[in-house]
């Protein structure tokens, strides 16, 4: 490609030119075809090329374009909250449109401190993430984050926000083995809670399947009873990232579907414009919106394009597509098939030491010693290693997401993610299999 006037993210790599898109596949405009094993970055659900969602688009721009959200309302808007929280569980009622997940989740922090603020709890502010974590890359996401390098950056523009434990029990945090840890990981947050004063904590959030932090770990089902039970003791709203494995990417509507608690707030994005438009969205429970209704009747914050109509008409498009086609039905379904496929590339090949996850939503952590769980140095940069191999230099090439780096525990830890859109096949799942096969394998040679 000749001299781009783009300041990249990488000034190291050099960039394909996306030239179209269909289904689950991608092509560059040298004619590469690539497989898309990571919808983007967990991000295009229904695939590319979509036309009902491009029509709808084309069709709302002509129509409106923009809108402003202390000026109008507008019919996609209204249309969009009603389809997404038909679905929702009970008593999630009400939905503010944003941009995508980070504003979703600073979005999501403002109303935990306003609602706290009008129920003259005016001491409640601080915001509890976990160790593995990601939620944006705003300041106030970053402080709630457990990635080491990205606070440490903007320190000490960072808030220090205090951290628990993630309940990633392939490596405890505490070194024990489940059940008998008795979910400590759990147990500290109520601890940390205590430690900074109940007066002075507004919420918690986490996400309910781990991301790109942990590659797709999933939590004992005790731990997010035990975490509702002990935000309900200390008035802390509890905030779920959905962002990632929300909106059916776990094989349910709301991954915390599947442990049968519900949030006071929930963050959706990535699937939720399926790639069409920037998209993100704020869910809350009754609660929380009467306090605001019995009170200020006012939310001091916003967004130029909050609730924007050509957005909000790409996500009814998509979920319109996604229920046409019955798609949420389809991916635990599938997602079996998949771990499947995957645990067999594991069992030949020790450098694979987990295959988690659940859904759409699989994960690889890549390891030295599969017993001792070690991990190779960071300097060796192994899952970068295979997403290039897998994207450059196979027959075919296939995307996956990566994973990479030093987190809260210090450690740095490979991990590939792989969350393929919704709408993939038996026959597609098998080629990104032999795919990855091919790159791990190719990787394990440039080791030795």
């Amino acid at each position: 490609m000749k001299h781009s006037n783009v300041f990249y993210r990488s000034l190291e790599k050099k960039y394909p030119l996306l030239d179209r898109g269909e289904g689950i596949f991608v092509w560059d405009d040298c004619g590469r075809r690539y497989l898309d094993g990571a919808s983007g970055c967990v991000v295009t659900n229904i695939g590319y090329g979509v036309q009902s969602v491009a029509e709808a688009l084309y069709k709302e721009a002509r129509q409106t374009g923009f809108s402003h959200g202390t000026t109008f309302t507008n019919r996609p808007q209204e249309e969009l909250a009603r389809l997404v929280t038909e679905d929702a569980p009970p008593g999630m009622d009400y939905v503010y449109f944003v941009s995508g997940g980070t504003e979703a989740n600073e979005t999501a922090f403002s109303l935990a401190i306003q609602y706290h603020r009008q129920k003259s709890n005016h001491k409640k502010w601080k915001i509890i993430g976990r160790r593995l974590s990601y939620h944006g890359s705003s300041f106030a996401t970053l402080s709630t984050a457990g990635n080491i390098e990205r606070r440490s950056l903007y320190s000490p523009l960072v808030m220090p926000f205090p951290l628990v434990p993630a309940p990633h029990c392939y490596r405890c945090y505490c070194g024990a083995t489940y059940p008998e840890c008795g979910i400590s990981c759990a147990r500290e947050l109520e601890n940390t809670i205590l430690a900074e004063g109940p007066e002075n904590v507004a919420a918690f959030i986490f996400e309910p399947i781990i991301g790109t932090s942990a590659a797709a770990s999933v939590p004992p089902a005790e731990y997010f009873t035990m975490v509702r039970d002990i935000c309900d003791r200390y008035d802390v709203l509890m905030i779920t990232d959905e962002v990632l494995c929300g909106y059916g990417r776990s094989g349910l509507y709301m991954a915390m579907d599947h442990f049968g608690v519900s949030a006071d707030l929930v963050t959706l994005g990535k699937g939720l414009g399926g790639g069409y438009a920037p998209l993100g969205a704020v869910l809350m429970q009754e609660k929380v919106y009467e306090i605001f209704n019995n009170n200020t009747r006012n939310f001091i914050h916003g967004y130029s394009y909050q609730g924007n109509p050509v957005s909000c008409a790409a996500g009814v498009a998509v979920n319109l597509y996604i229920k046409e086609n019955n798609l949420f039905q389809q991916v635990e379904e599938k997602g079996r098939y998949l771990k499947g496929k995957l645990n067999e590339v594991a069992a030949g090949r020790p450098i694979v030491g987990d295959v988690r996850g659940m859904g759409l939503l699989l994960g690889l952590e890549l390891v030295k010693d599969r017993e001792t769980r070690e991990s190779y140095p960071a300097s060796i940069a192994l899952a970068e290693k295979v997403r290039a191999i897998a994207m450059h230099e196979l027959d075919e090439g296939l995307l996956v997401y990566t994973g990479v780096g030093r987190t809260a525990d210090i450690f740095p830890r490979d991990y590939l993610l792989v969350a393929p859109p919704f709408v993939i096949e038996k026959a597609e799942m098998d080629l990104l299999v032999d795919l990855l096969a091919g790159a791990v394998d190719k990787a394990c040679e440039s080791l030795a």
